[in-house]
């Protein structure tokens, strides 16, 4: 999957609901069939698990194949469905429950929402969140890190360095640097 893809502005849920809901001459008296497609287009739209996004994305092409939302609703379903093989593989510890906010609004949930979409800047920024818990924290650089975040990797190298796992070190240490990260020169960062 391309970069670009991955990381594309995504368009707030709030955005959507009120362009939808509002016409020039103010609030738009929707049919049953624009409050049914509304109220799916903002349930996916809530969705912060990439299998919920694929399952909701699911249901809103089935019920609204022609609709003007369906190329976007389309977009999202793709990166969910790669993100949630990522979530899938065996060395990528993050489950369901990294993917509940802590709050209902703020950061977080965009964060987790990008995250969910395949953003990897989104998901290292999740890892570095005060109150992660640590495997929670290698959870999320381990999938920053397979989206293609060098800065992640790095920070991966780092921890299996700590842990006394040279072999696993390495190994990120030289994905970091073929994604593109420079170890700072002042520091030590040679294996051991």
């Amino acid at each position: 999957m391309s970069q670009d893809v991955l990381t594309a502005d995504l368009v707030p849920a709030t955005r959507l609901m009120a362009h939808a809901a509002l016409t020039a001459d103010g609030p738009a008296m929707l049919t049953p069939s624009g409050a049914a497609e509304l109220a799916l287009r903002q349930t996916l739209q809530r969705a912060l698990w990439p299998a919920d996004i694929v399952q909701r994305a699911d249901d809103y092409l089935q019920r609204f194949p022609n609709h003007a939302g369906a190329a976007d609703v389309m977009l999202q379903r793709q990166r969910a469905s790669a993100t949630a093989a990522l979530l899938r593989r065996s060395d990528v510890d993050l489950f369901r429950a990294a993917f509940v906010p802590q709050s209902s609004d703020g950061p977080e949930v965009d964060n987790l929402r990008r995250a969910a979409l395949g953003d990897a800047d989104a998901a290292f920024r999740l890892a570095q969140q005060p109150p992660a818990l640590e495997w929670r924290r290698v959870g999320w650089l381990q999938y920053a890190a397979l989206l293609g975040s060098d800065r992640a990797a790095y920070a991966l190298s780092l921890h299996y360095r700590r842990a006394a796992q040279p072999l696993m070190a390495s190994q990120f240490e030289a994905r970091a640097v073929a994604l593109g990260f420079q170890p700072p020169a002042g520091l030590d960062h040679t294996r051991k």
